[in-house]
This record gives C-alpha cells, structure tokens and sequence, in this order.
C-alpha cells in the first residue's frame, strides 16, 4: 500500500461522506439540503482533512485509546477553528456562526459540535474505517485511477472557487 494514494483516498472519501453528514444534518435541522458552501462539489475537504490526520494518527502511531479519545475532540474542532478563520480572514465569508449557541469561541467553535465531532470520530474510526480499510486494501490499484480523476476535479474546484471568491471580494471593495 502506498501512503499517498492511502491519504488521498482518504481525504476524497471523507470529504464526500462529510457533505453528506452536513446534508442529512441540514435537512434534519432546516428541511433543506439547501446551504451555501466552500466549493461546488459533493465534498467538504474540512471533514476529509480532519478525519484523515485521525485516520493516519490511528495507523501509523502506537497511542493509547486516552490520547486517542482527545485526538478524537481536538482534531476536528482545530480543523474546524482554522478553517473558518482562514475563509473569515482571506475572503470575508462565514459559512457557519455558532455565535448562538453556549460556550462558542469567535462563532467559529462551540463545544456542542466539538461533543458531535468526537462521537463521529470514535463510530467512524472503530465502525467504519476497518471496514474501509479491507475494501481499500482489496481494491487499491483500481483506486489509484479514481484518486487521480477525483483529485483533479476538487483541485479544478478549489481554483475556480478561490477565483470567485477573489473577485467576489474585490467588487465588494
């Protein structure tokens, strides 16, 4: 198995199960799948970057499940914390405010999805990734290609996301 395309792999995988969750969460919340987001595609790259760096964590490193269980609640909520900032920052939008809701830092984070984050960590890292794990394994050379394609479009997003947003910014100045 090769590393990159694991990561990859990964990051792609988790990123489209990421919008999903966000989806379902929205419809539950708003009965509307219906929400501005970063990029255009079916994928938040946010939950792809956070699930992946536990995802490796949990491989590649001999930790106990005490640091493990704190990963678990500080990896996204930092992802998460960054994220927002950095889109806040460089582009003037915020795609979420927790400003309402108890114990938030700058609406950025909020302890409430800091608990949800690790709930769906432990179910996606002890539930779900073993099994992901022996599908990858059994189907790594096909996935090399798919990495390549999937890769290439949310690259192609990202650019003409970041160009919108970009001159989006500068009409509003």
């Amino acid at each position: 198995m090769t590393i990159i395309n694991f990561i990859i792999f990964n990051l792609i995988l988790y990123s489209i199960i990421g919008w999903l969750i966000e989806g379902l969460y929205s419809y539950v919340v708003s009965g509307s799948f219906n929400k501005e987001r970063f990029m255009k595609g079916p994928y938040k790259p946010m939950y792809g970057i956070a699930f992946t760096i536990l995802v490796l964590c949990d491989k590649y490193l001999n930790i106990n499940i005490v640091l493990k269980l704190i990963l678990y609640f500080i990896v996204p909520t930092a992802v998460e914390f960054i994220s927002g900032y950095l889109l806040k920052e460089m582009f003037n939008k915020q795609y979420w405010d927790y400003s309402n809701l108890k114990m938030n830092y700058k609406g950025l984070i909020t302890l409430r999805f800091s608990f949800y984050w690790f709930v769906l960590c432990y179910i996606g890292l002890n539930v779900v990734q073993p099994i992901i794990n022996s599908i990858y394994l059994s189907l790594e050379k096909g996935f090399r290609i798919s990495n390549l394609i999937f890769s290439f479009v949310i690259i192609f997003d990202l650019i003409i996301t970041i160009k919108s947003l970009y001159r989006s910014l500068a009409i509003q100045n």
